[in-house]
């Protein structure tokens, strides 16, 4: 596994869910890395950080910091085999904090 710092924008809306024994929020990243399409990197994040997270909206920006990891699928269509990549959030930064602590 590997420690990440990923910025990019949200692929779809965000919602909180309530699991077993916590709060968490999943979530598409879009993420530039200077070619011409950008990747797409899926997330978790659970408790406090998954209620910031899931304030979000399609196309917000969001940082996050986390444990990030390959992993794969199957697409359901063509029954291909996928590759990508997936964070486990331990912290996240959004702009409604930064204007929060600008305000302060």
């Amino acid at each position: 596994m590997i420690e990440s710092l990923i910025n990019g924008k949200l692929l779809r809306d965000t919602e909180l869910r309530t699991g077993n024994s916590a709060k968490y929020c999943n979530f598409l990243l879009s993420v530039s890395v200077g070619e011409p399409s950008p990747i797409v990197v899926s997330g978790i994040a659970f408790n406090e950080v998954a209620e910031r997270i899931a304030t979000l909206k399609k196309g917000d920006v969001l940082t996050v910091i986390g444990t990030l990891k390959p992993n794969q699928w199957q697409d359901k269509t063509s029954g291909e085999t996928k590759h990508g990549l997936c964070v486990t959030v331990s912290d996240c930064l959004t702009v409604y904090d930064i204007k929060k602590r600008k305000a302060a």
